[in-house]
């Protein structure tokens, strides 16, 4: 290779090491001065990355209620799930910390767990019989804290959110009972793939449509089937309707 060659190459190689981590200092340096209130400082420098992320790569905007998510006390947000960008898309809706459910298998991703420890985030078993994962989830929202997850218990496509059996039953009966609200949220236009590493790493055009929220009377005790089917029913309906409303011609 010609000597020429090979300078430009190591150019641009440094400036490929170099940008990112560029990037990540001044995100440490510049976090902590936008820490939300129950932040860490990993969580802050995440956060920080994460609206970059957003507003950049995925040119994000919200329609809805942005003041639906309380500044204290518990809460349990809801969405479709046709990406894997999506959690870092809901995650963009407030500065509380949202403790999202994930399956126990990406959970224990060699290389991530440490973050996803970090996160708080909830490790589920696939086969919906998940003792201790409830324990955790009833427990963080007893603290105050705020929960995330996707009803439909993975990557669907839109129209698989009309389906008689869209959702699982698992926000119906964290929110029955612990009482916390509840917000609907539809995505729509993120990258829709099944892998989910090009779900993040494709660029997109993506809103977010947050709804009312919902609430239901908590009882500090386990509901019966017919009442978790009942809010089940009422939480998809309440992502529908903001579907609906994504996909309305404009005026």
């Amino acid at each position: 290779m010609p000597e020429g060659n090979s300078h430009i190459l190591i150019i641009i190689a440094v400036v490929l090491v170099s940008l990112p981590a560029t990037l990540i200092a001044l995100c440490c340096l510049l976090a902590p001065f936008l820490r939300g209130p129950e932040d860490t400082f990993v969580l802050s420098v995440s956060r920080l990355i994460n609206t970059i992320y957003c507003r950049t790569w995925h040119q994000l905007k919200m329609i809805g209620a942005n003041d639906c998510i309380p500044e204290s006390g518990p809460f349990i947000l809801v969405a479709n799930h046709t990406s894997g960008a999506d959690p870092m898309l809901v995650g963009y809706l407030t500065k509380r910390w949202i403790h999202y459910l994930m399956a126990r298998e990406y959970y224990e991703t060699f290389g991530l767990h440490w973050y996803f420890n970090a996160m708080g985030a909830i490790p589920v078993n696939r086969d919906g019989n998940d003792l201790r994962a409830t324990r955790t989830t009833l427990r963080l929202l007893k603290e105050g804290k705020g929960i995330g997850l996707f009803p439909q218990g993975g990557i669907r496509t839109p129209e698989e959110l009309e389906e008689a059996d869209a959702t699982k039953m698992g926000a119906a009966m964290f929110a029955l009972w612990s009482g916390a609200p509840l917000i609907p949220v539809y995505i729509k236009g993120a990258p829709a793939f099944d892998s989910i590493v090009l779900g993040v790493i494709c660029p997109s055009r993506s809103r977010l449509y947050v709804g009312d929220p919902i609430t239901f009377e908590g009882t500090g005790k386990k509901p019966s089937r017919e009442e978790i089917e009942a809010a089940s029913d009422k939480i998809i309906e309440g992502i529908r309707l903001l579907k609906e409303k994504a996909e309305a011609p404009k005026a």
